[in-house]
């Protein structure tokens, strides 16, 4: 799952602001406007008098213990290495990664590749590649239910729903290398984006398995597995009784947890995550308990032995921070009972608190439906036991019985639907006084089989490489961090930039440069051999000649990609009278 951060700041009074400011050039115009340069790809030196830069040293060390997995159109890569980023190379595709993994996506099964793997220094050098070959192979495993997710036009509607409380999220066949997996992109933020299953869960009488291939969770992002024994959409907090949900979920330096409820324990700890690697997540329920399997290994533990029979599987992507995210699924199946989705109708619109039967049209051949809601309620009380579907009162359950009707927990209920709301268009309204937030809807209706549906359109999130955030932070003449907010001697100081991501692919860096309010005084470009994608550097400058108080430092950093955004951070600092 790959986390786009969308960062917008004041930049006012930065004398008052401890600290490092970044901020990402939104692309937006305004067509009344004269247009700006395209900002530069190639940059030439520059040092100004009194500043030192650093410039390149001996090339990184090649790249050792390559290991390659093979997969359903993909290949796995990983090795062993400590530079700041590295090259993969196969025919005509060139990624650049930070850390020492990678996957190519969009093979063709049973075509051999051969891929050259270089390390990348902070100055663009590129060591000697390392070789190595591998095959994609389709998976043969067996499943009575699967859905691998590589027709053209994804997800098949008979299959599946996407559940999101506002219009903030899709799911997509992927763009680019991408085209043959699902692609669920969102800006919900911390709120999870659910892809529900139509299809039961059933348990078998043995070892019963909900099985998830996929790139999620990516940095500051988490990845939700839920099995529960009601008809619920959307995943909230708390976890609904008797349901099964495994979390993981991972920081922005790429570690990760994984939590299993009810009474789950960790019982090893999960590797430092791979952007864009897919890991395959099994929900193991045997007759002694429940596991959570991460790439064949069991990972966490609990010995709750549920009751139901058959529940439904939720697929769920958040972001930890508010940012934007993009997850690639390369596999949901399951190793259970035989079960079927129901025939796929189409999904009527639904309109809360809205008027009543006005422009609704009748679906024929409707024989039953089901209307889901999540709520949230203001207080305590008794729940919502009412719903008014096209003007006709109905009452409203509880999707898992023994939900509490809580204050500012989502409360999932369903009602069935009177024949006067078998309509493109059901209107919706709450039969009480209180105060109760409806965040989420969906329809499920029963009927003759219809044409196949499937989701059209393009991700919310691209597949193109983005600039990693350029990082300043200023040290004392020894290298020493200077805390923030503290003022100091005038005289020579350290400007430190970092340059990193941890995405799946980053756009090649040309170099950067510096200015100190608002004085250029340094350009330093980064592509000895070809672009570099990280690194740290170190610049000497004098403070001698300025004057007592607030200053700031100015690090922007430009891609070697017309297309890409350049980026830019900020770091202010103090001098002393």
């Amino acid at each position: 799952m790959r986390a786009v951060k969308r960062v917008a700041f004041a930049v006012a009074g930065l004398a008052l602001v401890a600290g490092v400011i970044v901020l990402r050039d939104t692309g937006g115009s305004d067509s009344s406007l004269p247009t700006a340069p395209p900002p530069p790809t190639k940059l030439k030196p520059f040092v100004a008098d009194q500043v030192l830069v650093p410039g390149p040293q001996g090339r990184p060390g090649t790249p050792s213990n390559v290991v390659a997995r093979s997969g359903h159109h993909r290949i796995q890569l990983t090795w062993t290495g400590d530079a700041p980023a590295y090259e993969v190379r196969s025919g005509e595709r060139v990624k650049l990664v930070t850390r020492p993994g990678a996957q190519l996506n969009g093979l063709e099964n049973d075509r051999e590749q051969q891929v050259e793997i270089r390390a990348v220094d902070s100055f663009g050098q590129r060591s000697q590649p390392a070789h190595v070959k591998a095959t994609p192979r389709a998976d043969s495993a067996s499943y009575t239910f699967a859905d691998r997710f590589d027709a053209p036009d994804e997800p098949d509607l008979r299959r599946w729903r996407l559940s999101k409380r506002t219009d903030c999220a899709r799911a997509t066949s992927g763009d680019g290398e991408d085209h043959d997996r699902l692609v669920i992109s969102s800006s919900c933020g911390t709120r999870a984006v659910t892809l529900r299953s139509r299809t039961p869960f059933v348990r078998d009488d043995g070892e019963s398995r909900f099985v998830v291939e996929t790139d999620a969770p990516g940095t500051g992002g988490e990845l939700l597995l839920d099995l529960v024994p009601g008809p619920v959409s959307v995943q909230g907090e708390p976890v609904l009784p008797n349901a099964i949900r495994a979390r993981v979920a991972t920081d922005v330096t790429g570690n990760s947890v994984v939590e299993l409820t009810p009474d789950g324990t960790a019982v090893k700890a999960l590797p430092a995550a791979l952007p864009g690697v897919t890991v395959r997540w099994e929900l193991v329920l045997t007759a002694g308990g429940v596991q959570v399997v991460r790439d064949g290994d069991v990972v966490a533990t609990s010995p709750f032995v549920p009751r139901w029979r058959e529940a439904t599987a939720l697929v769920g992507v958040a972001a930890l921070a508010g940012d934007r995210i993009r997850a690639g699924v390369d596999l949901i199946g399951y190793r259970t009972a035989k079960a079927d989705a129901p025939p796929a109708v189409p999904t009527p619109q639904v309109r809360v608190d809205g008027p009543a039967g006005i422009g609704t049209r009748p679906i024929a051949d409707v024989t039953a439906g089901q209307l889901r809601i999540a709520m949230i309620p203001s207080r305590e009380g008794p729940p919502v036991g009412t719903v008014r579907l096209n003007g006709v009162e109905v009452p409203l359950r509880p999707a898992v019985e023994g939900t509490r009707w809580k204050p500012g927990a989502e409360y999932p209920a369903v009602a069935d639907l009177p024949r006067e709301a078998f309509t493109d268009t059901v209107d919706l309204r709450l039969v009480t006084g209180d105060r109760v937030q409806v965040t989420h809807t969906d329809v499920e209706l029963t009927g003759p089989e219809s044409p196949p549906q499937r989701q059209s359109g393009t991700p919310l999130v691209d597949a193109r490489p983005s600039l990693a955030d350029p990082v300043p932070e200023v040290l004392d003449a020894s290298g020493q961090p200077i805390e923030n907010g503290t003022a100091f001697q005038r005289g020579r100081v350290v400007l430190e930039v970092r340059v990193n991501a941890l995405d799946a692919a980053v756009a090649g860096l040309a170099g950067f440069e510096v200015r100190i309010d608002g004085t250029h005084v340094a350009t330093v470009p980064t592509t000895a051999d070809g672009p570099a994608a990280a690194g740290r550097w170190r610049i000497s400058l004098t403070t001698a000649a300025m004057s007592a108080g607030a200053h700031a430092i100015e690090v922007k950093a430009f891609s070697t990609d017309s297309e890409v955004h350049p980026e830019t951070g900020y770091v202010p600092f103090l001098l002393k009278a």
